[in-house]
């Protein structure tokens, strides 16, 4: 059965501290290569504060913490943490980094290049988040505060349809962690995840339909495979210096990762699909334009920092309230309401599963089962008849259109 369904928000509040706003854990171990690639020595884990660390903050423990415990004893749970920790930690620490060194290139023209070790040492967190996050998805554990160390010997996922994640992707991982010592530049970061993004290119289409169509799951596999793109094209912007090229980029990269966190990895867009509607989606869309186009204009005006996160972290906010609009019944919100049906649907179902077997479940059960628990989210919207008591969205004016 389920386990840990009871974990608290404080306790996915601690989990993520160190993934972007906290600072870092104990040193790693070392891991042993094997086929599949290994660990190599995961850095310590350590965090960049910058503009996005607030937002950071709230999507972990308002949103992706919460989605993770109402998926535990599910491969997804892991997946689902390795994400907050990957994506909205890592990744979005280069995107501090670099928008922290933009406004110091008003004084001093070699900061942005000069970002290059802070930047390296996320990357390198950001392939051992990727790395664990295959494990996890062969039941093993997920991310951690203090580094993802786990020994790879070789390809978790052998035997398995998603077995191509492991064989392609664990190499390049481990060459990446494993990066000889001193200080790479941003060019050769980009180097390193361009291989990385070919390598989801190609194993992406040859991933079964079930993997990335399928709700949470699919999300996460569109959202790596974007924000590995994204961090090339930011990083190899950046690495010509151009302030302001590289504030454009940053707004992309911020734009196109937070959408896929909020649409796809939270199943927003799994939700209302078959309803023809984007009511759900387009307040969550404008307030993450409104976010992109306040931290340029933070960065161009040299907005000082605890300003600029505040301004930001406020934008932000739009989305809060639609993920929890009151469903007009006993206090139930759009976001509740989810995790609840998730929780309750997924708690019938054997877990403790690993290795093909957690796979296979995955696939074809627990992925199957979420579908369907979304569709009944969908069929009680839209089947309400218009009454605040049984249309979730019924009193909500962005959101009634739902209501037929």
């Amino acid at each position: 059965m389920l386990k840990n369904l009871g974990m608290t928000a404080a306790v996915a509040a601690t989990l993520f501290l160190a993934a972007c706003g906290g600072g870092g854990g104990d040193a790693s171990t070392s891991g042993s290569s094997g086929s599949g690639g290994s660990s190599g020595t995961t850095p310590t884990r350590s965090a960049v504060t910058g503009p996005l660390t607030p937002v950071q903050n709230t999507v972990s423990t308002s949103l992706l913490q919460p989605l993770a415990v109402a998926t535990s004893g599910t491969p997804l749970a892991g997946v689902v943490n390795c994400v907050d920790f990957a994506v909205n930690g890592d990744a979005l620490n280069i995107v501090n980094s670099l928008a922290n060194s933009v406004q110091a290139a008003a004084t001093n023209p070699a900061a942005i290049t000069g970002a290059a070790a802070q930047i390296q040492t996320q990357v390198q967190q950001f392939a051992a988040d990727l790395q664990q996050m295959l494990t996890s998805l062969a039941g093993g554990a997920a991310c951690n505060s203090t580094g993802s160390t786990t020994t790879v010997s070789g390809n978790p996922l052998a035997g398995t349809p998603l077995a191509a994640l492991g064989e392609q992707l664990l190499p390049i991982l481990a060459n990446i962690q494993n990066t000889q010592s001193g200080t790479a530049s941003l060019s050769t970061l980009a180097a390193q995840l361009s291989q990385l993004n070919t390598a989801l290119n190609i194993v992406y289409a040859q991933l079964p339909s079930s993997a990335t169509s399928a709700p949470v799951l699919g999300g996460v596999l569109t959202t790596v495979k974007a924000t590995v793109a994204n961090l090339v094209s930011l990083l190899q912007t950046a690495a010509t210096g151009d302030a302001t090229a590289t504030s454009a980029s940053l707004q992309a990269t911020v734009n196109a990762l937070l959408k896929n966190i909020l649409l796809n990895v939270m199943p927003v867009n799994a939700v209302q699909a078959s309803s023809g509607s984007t009511a759900i989606s387009n307040p969550i869309t404008a307030a993450i334009t409104q976010v992109t186009a306040l931290l340029g204009s933070g960065l161009s005006s040299n907005t000082p920092l605890a300003t600029l996160q505040s301004t930001l972290n406020s934008a932000l906010a739009p989305v809060l309230s639609v993920f929890n609009q009151s469903s007009g019944s006993g206090g139930a919100t759009f976001l509740t309401t989810l995790l609840s049906k998730l929780t309750g649907t997924l708690s019938a179902l054997p877990g403790g599963a690993s290795g093909a077997a957690a796979v296979t479940g995955l696939l074809n059960t627990v992925l199957p089962t979420i579908t369907n628990t979304l569709s009944s989210i969908l069929g009680a919207v839209t089947g309400g008849g218009g009454t605040s008591g049984t249309c979730l969205f019924a009193s909500v004016p962005l959101l009634s259109v739902l209501c037929i």
